[in-house]
């Protein structure tokens, strides 16, 4: 390892400092001492860093069920960058290597100490690859093991632009299913289309209840929302007899006061189809990361996957409050992500 005087003796990080309702009151970017790699670990210099809006809303409110903490706590998750230091013991990585991580309170911050072990090697580091590594994980686990996709089904896909939609819809079709895509504007269903999608429904503009209905009689297999709220509602509606419905999170409800659900209990139309309802947040399934990731970093190097990056710009950490509020209003087409200063 580099002596530590050829480091910063500092760098900033992002922080949640109170619980609130106002993501940039609540936050604020702090100095924090360098800290040089233990044995097993490695220093990484942060590059890109993907946003996941929800998570960070939900950490906001202190609504984050799976993960006891308190503030002030470090936020952010997934990043690429390249390692600056290794620590004695770390055989496989070098000074230089590209890679990409994956922890919470690592992501929204200059530099991050990480266990080698948990690394994943990159051919470089672009931002290509956080809507892979884990949001395009959460879509392929979400499908193969939580919807228990095969092929010749029939697969609704919610938010169907976004950074895990558009990689779902791309696993499902490729998978020999048939797609069907929803998005919020013309320009975007026109974009899942390009990615194979068989049907796209502007939820906008048309009635996805009777889309549904007169399209598609026999229901749907798969259903994999992240919306949550209405297009909920319609799909448990919707599911075809032993159809499952992944939910993953529920965009369209965050922060805001729960609505009065006037329908009957979920339960009175899943008993008569056999049908089911699953929660899936993706840390309870890590037993499956590896071999997804690898299996969709390979895709993409190979061409098989079509990869979207958000062509709008977010630079350094100041601008994680206006990029976590660009997602949460669904502006995004594919995963939004920051460009940190300082990039090597």
């Amino acid at each position: 390892m580099r002596c530590s005087s050829l480091f910063p003796k500092t760098y900033r990080k992002f922080i949640l400092t109170q619980f609130g309702d106002d993501f940039r009151a609540c936050t604020k970017i702090i100095d924090t001492p360098w800290q040089d790699p233990g044995d097993n670990d490695v220093v990484v210099k942060n590059i890109y860093a993907g946003v996941n809006g929800v998570y960070d809303f939900n950490m906001m409110r202190n609504a984050v069920s799976y993960i006891k903490f308190d503030v002030p706590t470090d936020l952010g998750i997934e990043v690429v960058g390249r390692i600056v230091a290794v620590g004695k013991n770390v055989k496989t990585l070098k000074e230089g290597d590209a890679v990409a991580t994956w922890k919470v309170g690592s992501g929204y911050r200059d530099y991050q100490v990480a266990d080698a072990s948990r690394i994943y090697p990159i051919r470089e580091a672009s931002p290509e690859i956080l809507t892979l590594i884990p949001t395009g994980v959460s879509g392929k686990v979400g499908l193969e093991r939580i919807g228990e996709m095969t092929t010749g089904q029939t697969i609704a896909v919610s938010a169907a632009a976004g950074g895990l939609g558009h990689i779902a819809v791309q696993l499902a079709k490729q998978a020999g299913n048939h797609v069907i895509g929803l998005a919020g504007s013309d320009e975007k269903c026109a974009l899942v289309r390009s990615l194979g999608c068989d049907r796209a429904i502007n939820y906008n503009t048309e009635n996805v209840d009777q889309v549904l209905k007169t399209e598609y009689p026999a229901g749907l297999d798969i259903a994999y929302d992240s919306v949550g709220g209405r297009i909920f509602d319609v799909l448990v509606d919707h599911l075809a007899i032993r159809g499952r419905l992944i939910i993953s999170g529920y965009t369209s409800e965050v922060g805001k006061p729960l609505q009065m659900i006037t329908s009957g209990r979920p339960w009175t139309k899943l008993y008569f189809k056999s049908a089911s309802i699953r929660g899936f947040i993706n840390p309870h399934f890590q037993e499956f990361w590896p071999d997804a990731a690898e299996r969709l970093l390979a895709s993409y190097y190979n061409g098989a996957l079509t990869v979207l990056v958000d062509p709008t710009p977010f630079h350094g950490l100041e601008a994680i409050p206006e990029a976590v509020a660009y997602l949460m209003a669904g502006h995004n087409r594919g995963k939004v992500v920051i460009q940190l200063d300082h990039a090597i």
